[in-house]
């Protein structure tokens, strides 16, 4: 049922899941995660790259909402022309920052010590300076200023809509290419998998997907996409854990930079912060070095604990 939130102290028994559907298919390859009652464990690699100076800019410039709070984790992924630019835009870095000052030194070397003067070599330097140089420079300005947050002057740098966990309804959405819909479910009526593939360097690639139970769909959510394919296993179990704990109305959001200024907006996660009497600016009053040491001891923390808490038993009985 749409519009009813997941509440890990009272949900309806699920069914079993279709043996052919792509929960069937993706069994074969991975492991299913279970639904557990969430602990306070968090993906520290979900977090550590978002320090309270980059939180202190988002809430000063207001450009845009935060991608998750109170209400929704709404991630977003690049469109194509923002992919070609940014492989673009780094091709012009490697240029700039290697192969020209590569080019330079070793033409000012052989002007110092080489055969030959500096007419037999201006024509080179005025050349590559004039239609190398120069040219990859424009493209390079003008991605520092995109990076500074001068967006208007890259209209094509679009993102589209991926997938979108809803907290206050318990739904999560599936996004197609076109950005439409391509689906909307329960989030009790997802399986988290797991699932790994060897890289031609004979490392293993890590994917994490809600995989819609009851339909045969050809596709999954891609939760792995907030951490990346190349962390350890116990840390996606740990990503599991903390969107357990986040769609789980029962309990409060976990505690996280991102999620802290909404924490007074839901009404679970206020009434706990008030009677552990959490600072309201717990994360955001840190420095950057004080946040990375923080997550760095949560991190070392957590290897001593277990990724989750007690698992449920979502299913009827046979």
């Amino acid at each position: 049922m749409f519009n009813k939130p997941f509440n890990s102290s009272s949900f309806e028994l699920q069914s079993k899941r279709l043996p052919n559907g792509l929960v069937g298919k993706l069994l074969s390859k991975g492991k299913v995660f279970p639904f557990a009652i969430a602990t306070e464990t968090i993906s520290t690699a979900a977090v550590k790259d978002f320090p309270p100076s980059a939180m202190r800019k988002a809430e000063k410039d207001k450009i845009k909402p935060l991608f998750w709070n109170e209400e929704e984790l709404f991630q977003e992924s690049f469109s194509m022309w923002s992919q070609i630019y940014f492989m673009f835009s780094a091709l012009v870095r490697v240029f700039l920052f290697l192969f020209l000052p590569l080019f330079y030194i070793l033409l000012f070397v052989g002007l110092a010590f080489g055969e030959g003067g500096w007419d037999e070599r201006k024509q080179d330097f005025y050349d590559v300076t004039l239609y190398i140089f120069i040219p990859l420079l424009i493209p390079y300005l003008h991605y520092k200023l995109v990076s500074q947050g001068y967006f208007f002057l890259a209209p094509f740098l679009r993102s589209k809509p991926l997938f979108r966990l809803n907290r206050t309804e318990g739904t999560v959405t599936l996004y197609k290419d076109n950005g439409e819909v391509n689906f909307t479910h329960p989030f009790i009526e997802f399986d988290c998998v797991l699932m790994s593939s060897p890289t031609a360097q004979g490392h293993l690639n890590y994917v994490l997907t809600l995989a819609h139970r009851y339909n045969n769909y050809s596709v999954g959510v891609p939760l792995h996409t907030l951490i990346g394919s190349n962390q350890m296993v116990a840390e996606y179990h740990r990503l599991w854990n903390m969107i357990q704990r986040y769609m789980d109305v029962s309990q409060p959001m976990p505690d996280i930079m991102v999620l802290e200024p909404s924490r007074s907006r839901d009404a679970i996660t206020e009434a706990h912060d008030k009677c552990i009497k959490r600072p309201t600016r717990y994360w955001r009053d840190m420095s950057d070095e004080e946040f990375s040491e923080t997550i760095e001891k949560i991190r070392q923390e957590q290897e001593e604990n277990p990724s989750f808490g007690h698992v449920l038993n979502i299913f009827k009985d046979d």
